[in-house]
């Protein structure tokens, strides 16, 4: 129980209450708490303002990650994300173990300097900011940076030797047998696989209860792995062996280590990383049941049936010298086109609809570009390129709020980003959410504004955008994560609107995506009938 000044006892007030007198305050954000003290002690003749003063400071962290919506164009939002910090305030909360979550453990340098070195743990750690280094990283000098060891060893037990974690010689011989398979699987030939699948999501947003609350991710995490299951094995997520990868590939992202900051600096470049035995657990399932289903697919090859999918292809997949890939080499890249396929775009497109439902404004913009290139009729292929609004507010989306939010290198010898030595084994950071709000390379950076995707004066500087990497290396199914969030955006705003519960309570978190708190609780409130 609260008391205010005179001893008296009081109500403790609702999270909204609080909320609405801290908007009242100058500046709307990152008010520290000696600038705010002397507003709340002249509010605090009031029982409710005492009240309020000291619930505020419980919840402030809670607060200052999110400004007001705005409904116009006027003023930029900056949606949740946390606040800006000092380098003592960050190695503070590190010293007293709170908040590992690497996301609010960047202080302010992170956001405004090129290199930033990171002076604890067992090892040198460096987050790299600047495109024309990122670049070195990624493309000139890429053998030097291969995947860190913490990447290689959370992943792995899931990921085998598959083309996201190999390197060297053994990664180009695979991408190499893998590039038919992508020029095979065509857009325009997986489109009717990603519109069923959307089409069976919506039938159940229909069947629904009135104000029925689900959460937001678990739904676009559902459907994005039914897209992916239709142009994987070319089957639903409906049956056991699909809803049992579903939901390990759930768990093995909530048990990953690989983003914790006390692991990351505790982290040791000569071991691998012990693994929570759910994740080896996890990652077994998931594995087995693929071999299942590879098991499964060539009984049905040798009774005479055929296939059109990334299963096929990857089994009449030859090399220069007419070699398959083996068994758990099939596994290996099914797992891995199954993990970057749907995980990554749920996460983008979470977020967009969240952003979406915040701004009544580009809300509007997209549903009248939906009735002028769709009206009554399905979403096409050929609309893709046509929904210039969406397209844009989707690729804002994922700068903000990118699916990956750290790609980690290790540094295999001894060099310099400038004047700054790196020492061998260094632990090298490569961050898209940093370099997506750089102030350098964007205009209101922390700010929510599509229009920077359609005005050509407002281009991203090269190297400042990398929602899905830079260089060779770069995820190659990026045109179809687009093609897929466009046809989700599309076809759920011209039906439905998506409506947080608590919209004042999401804020990120970085797990192997960049993830909400609580998972985006919603409802899909059906459009009246026109």
């Amino acid at each position: 129980m609260l008391r205010c000044g005179h001893g008296f006892p009081i109500r403790q007030p609702r999270l909204d209450e609080v909320q609405k007198l801290y908007w009242l305050l100058p500046g709307h954000c990152f008010m520290l708490r000696n600038e705010c003290s002397y507003i709340f002690r002249n509010l605090s003749k009031s029982r409710i303002a005492t009240a309020c003063c000291s619930w505020f400071f419980k919840q402030r962290d809670r607060l200052l990650f999110m400004t007001p919506p705005t409904p116009t164009d006027a003023v930029l939002w900056r949606p949740p994300a946390p606040p800006l910090r000092s380098n003592l305030s960050i190695g503070f909360q590190i010293l007293t173990g709170r908040s590992p979550d690497l996301l609010f453990a960047l202080p302010r340098d992170c956001y405004t300097k090129d290199v930033v070195s990171v002076p604890l743990g067992r090892r040198p750690v460096f987050i790299v900011n600047h495109p024309e280094t990122l670049r070195r990283l990624f493309t000139d000098d890429r053998e030097s940076y291969p995947k860190s060891d913490l990447m290689i060893s959370t992943l792995s037990p899931l990921l085998g030797n598959g083309v996201l974690l190999s390197a060297g010689k053994r990664w180009e011989h695979d991408r190499k047998m893998l590039e038919p398979a992508f020029m095979q699987m065509r857009l325009e030939a997986m489109f009717p696989k990603m519109l069923d699948a959307v089409n069976t999501w919506i039938n159940r947003l229909d069947s629904l209860p009135k104000n029925h609350i689900v959460s937001l991710e678990h739904e676009l995490s559902w459907v994005t792995a039914d897209v992916m299951f239709r142009i994987l094995f070319s089957q639903p997520i409906e049956g056991d062996a699909a809803k049992a990868i579903f939901h390990a590939f759930t768990s093995f992202q909530h048990h990953s280590p690989q983003f914790n900051l006390r692991v990351v600096l505790a982290s040791n470049p000569s071991r691998d990383e012990p693994l929570s035995a759910v994740l080896k657990e996890e990652a077994k399932k998931i594995r087995g049941t693929i071999e299942e289903l590879l098991i499964q697919r060539k009984k049905r090859l040798s009774g005479g049936e055929t296939f059109f999918d990334f299963t096929q292809v990857l089994i009449d997949a030859r090399d220069s010298e007419g070699n398959t890939f083996s068994n758990t080499e099939i596994i290996d890249q099914l797992a891995v086109f199954f993990l970057a396929g749907h995980e990554t775009t749920a996460s983008a497109l979470a977020w967009c609809f969240f952003l979406l439902s915040q701004q009544p404004v580009w809300l509007s913009k997209l549903q009248s570009e939906n009735d002028q290139q769709l009206g009554d009729k399905p979403f096409a292929f050929s609309n893709f390129r046509q929904m210039q609004k969406t397209r844009a507010v989707f690729r804002e989306s994922m700068r903000l709020y990118p699916p990956v939010a750290f790609l980690t290198r290790r540094a295999m010898q001894e060099d310099y980003f400038g004047k700054l030595r790196i020492p061998k084994d260094s632990f090298i950071v490569a961050s898209p959410w940093l370099v997506h709000r750089h102030n350098a390379f964007w205009s209101n950076a922390d700010r929510f504004d599509p229009s920077r995707f359609i005005e050509q004066e407002n281009a991203p500087v090269t190297g400042s955008y990398m929602p899905f990497g830079l260089g060779p290396r770069a995820c190659t199914g990026a045109m179809i994560a687009q093609l897929e969030a466009t046809l989700i955006l599309s076809e759920i705003l011209r039906r439905f609107y998506v409506k947080p519960i608590h919209p004042e309570q999401v804020f990120p978190v970085s797990r192997v995506s960049v993830r909400s708190n609580c998972g985006i609780p919603v409802c899909f409130v059906r459009h009246d009938p026109r």
